[in-house]
C-alpha cells in the first residue's frame, strides 16, 4: 500500500530542490572569490616587485637633495664669513694707517 505524498512531503521536497540550488549558487560564488582573492595577491606581489626594483634604482631622495642645499648653504655662509674677516682685516690695517698718519698736536711734541 502505497500512499500518495502529501502536501506537506511535496512542500519540503521543493525547499529540498530549492536549497540545493542556492547550495550550487553559493558554491560558485565562493569560487569566484578565491579567484578575485588570488588574482589580487598576484597584483600585489607584482606591485612591490616593480616597488623594489624602483627603489633599487636609488632615486635621489627629499633627504639628500636637503642636504645637497644644505652643503651649497655652508658653503655660502663659508664665503661670506671668509669676506667678513677679510673686511675686518682691511678695517684694522686702514686704522693703523689712520693712527700713524695722525698728525701730532705740536703741544705733544714736548711728551713721550
Amino acid at each position: 500500500p502505497t500512499q500518495a505524498p502529501t502536501a506537506d512531503v511535496v512542500f519540503l521536497q521543493n525547499e529540498l530542490v530549492k536549497r540545493g540550488v542556492e547550495i550550487d549558487k553559493l558554491h560558485e560564488l565562493l569560487d569566484q572569490q578565491q579567484r578575485l582573492a588570488l588574482q589580487d595577491k598576484k597584483l600585489l606581489d607584482e606591485y612591490k616587485s616593480e616597488i623594489n626594483d624602483l627603489k633599487a634604482l636609488k632615486m635621489p631622495t627629499q633627504e639628500t637633495e636637503f642636504k645637497h642645499l644644505d652643503n651649497q648653504y655652508k658653503d655660502e655662509v663659508n664665503a661670506l664669513k671668509e669676506k667678513l674677516e677679510n673686511l675686518q682685516e682691511q678695517i684694522k690695517d686702514q686704522k693703523r694707517i689712520e693712527k700713524q698718519e695722525k698728525p701730532r698736536k705740536w703741544w705733544g711734541l714736548w711728551r713721550k
